[in-house]
Formats: C-alpha cells, sequence, structure tokens
C-alpha cells in the first residue's frame, strides 16, 4: 500500500515553534512601524491646522481666532472634545470661527493621543461621567488672542489683552500656534488634565502644559514630547521640560518672559 504524505506531529510543533519565534522577531519592529506612522499622521494634521490657520488669517486681516471659541461656538467647555454627541461633522451649527476651515478634513485625531485616552476610561467632567470616545485632540495656544491675559502677573495684562494680530508676535519660529495636551496632571509640572480646546500655560506651571506621551523614553508617558504647530506654520516636536518651557513657547511678548506670582 501506498503510504501517504502527511506531517507528523513533531513536524507541526517544530513549524508552529517556528512561527512563534519569527513573530516574536517581528513583532516589536512592527510595534515600532506602527508608532512612527502614528507620528507621522500627527505631524500631518498639525500641518494642515497650520493651513487652515494661515486661511483664516488672511480672510481676517492677520487677526487670531479667539481661542475659547476658535473650535466650538460655545468655547469648547463641558469636554466636547471627547463628546460623541458633539461631533461637529455631524453638528457644523456648533462650530466656531475656524470650523469652516477645518470641516470635512479627517485631520482632528492624533492616533496615539486616541489610545492614550482611551486607557483612561471613563472621564468625569463637570460632575457627570460620560464616555470617553476622543473627537478632537489638537488645542490652540491661549495667549494668542490674549485670551489668556489674566493667567500672568499684572504688570503683564494691558500688553497680553491687546495681542491680537500675527504681526505682534516676536518670534513666530518659536511661539505654537496649535499643539497637545495630556489627559491627566504631571506632578509638578501640570495642574491639569484638558477639559477644553485651548491651552493655557503659566510661568508657575500651575496650568496647562504641553503633551508627553509621544516617543516616551521607556515607555514612561510622563516624559515624552508633543508635536506642534508654529506661528511661522512650521511643525515640530515640543517638550514640556525643563518646567516653565510650555509657558516660554506659548508666550508671543518675546523675552524677558514673564515671572513669579
Amino acid at each position: 500500500m501506498k503510504r501517504q504524505n502527511a506531517f507528523t506531529l513533531i513536524e507541526l510543533l517544530v513549524v508552529i515553534a517556528i512561527i512563534a519565534i519569527l513573530m516574536a522577531i517581528l513583532m516589536p519592529g512592527l510595534q515600532r512601524a506602527k508608532k512612527q506612522v502614528q507620528g507621522i499622521v500627527c505631524r500631518n494634521n498639525l500641518k494642515q491646522y497650520g493651513v487652515a490657520a494661515r486661511m483664516y488669517l488672511d480672510d481676517h486681516e492677520a487677526t487670531f481666532p479667539r481661542s475659547f471659541n476658535w473650535l466650538f461656538k460655545n468655547g469648547g467647555t463641558s469636554c466636547e472634545w471627547h463628546d460623541a454627541t458633539k461631533d461637529l461633522n455631524v453638528h457644523p451649527e456648533l462650530g466656531g470661527s475656524l470650523w469652516p476651515y477645518l470641516k470635512d478634513k479627517d485631520i482632528h485625531m492624533c492616533p496615539t493621543f486616541k489610545v492614550v485616552a482611551m486607557m483612561m476610561g471613563c472621564y468625569r467632567c463637570n460632575g457627570t461621567t460620560i464616555p470617553l470616545v476622543p473627537q478632537y485632540s489638537y488645542e490652540m495656544n491661549s495667549y494668542l488672542h490674549g485670551d489668556a491675559w489674566n493667567s500672568v502677573p499684572s504688570q503683564y495684562n494691558l500688553a497680553i489683552k491687546n495681542m491680537k494680530k500675527e504681526g505682534q508676535v516676536k518670534n513666530p519660529s518659536r511661539v505654537f500656534f496649535f499643539s497637545e495636551e495630556n489627559t491627566w496632571r504631571i506632578q509638578g509640572l501640570s495642574g491639569a488634565g484638558i477639559n477644553d480646546t485651548n491651552l493655557r500655560s503659566t510661568p508657575n506651571c500651575t496650568t496647562d502644559c504641553f503633551a508627553t506621551f509621544h516617543s516616551p523614553p521607556g515607555g514612561d508617558l510622563n516624559q515624552g514630547t508633543a508635536n506642534a504647530v508654529f506661528v511661522d506654520m512650521h511643525v515640530d516636536a515640543v517638550s514640556a521640560y525643563p518646567a516653565g518651557n510650555t509657558f516660554i513657547l506659548s508666550w508671543p511678548g518675546g523675552p524677558p518672559f514673564p515671572t513669579g506670582f
């Protein structure tokens, strides 16, 4: 009788072992490649935000949009950034001043941010716990329109309150326009996590700071970087470290920088 060709149990186990070894070798590389792709998407999103901002400035005599209602008409409070019922593609009537330049574009969510945010589970906002479904992940520098004038020592209030125009920014390549923020607080670095759509940093690091979840050394999400598009429209990585660096890259008036509270 002719013998049938078939794998023996040992041969199958050997093949499975080889596949497992190959997967163990390839997976770290695939994970790194995936993170690199996510990083590219995040930076490209901000480049498109820069294009939209450029168009807005050109249409409004180089006047910055108000940081409190550039995305949502009502100011972006109540955690709309992760509320699926406030999706501006579905409810454009809720959109703010910059939304007409951003609508119909799939550029609002950094995939890295979404992964990190979803790790937080439900989010408590204004006393109510709602599902955490990230919709938007970028925030505007609140000093560019002078909206954060009361976040600095009083002697600087008037100067920053009147900061409305692109031409008033002392160093456009060193002042960010849009960037990213964490969903959590970091001891000694930030007194707040993302709860709206504007980023207001202070010299004493009691409020907002740049995100720290990109390329975190050793996987420590408190030690990484953020991406930002600057007023001159270039995109770069930014760091919340040393403490106070977020404020320095927020301040449109240039040095000397406000200090002390």
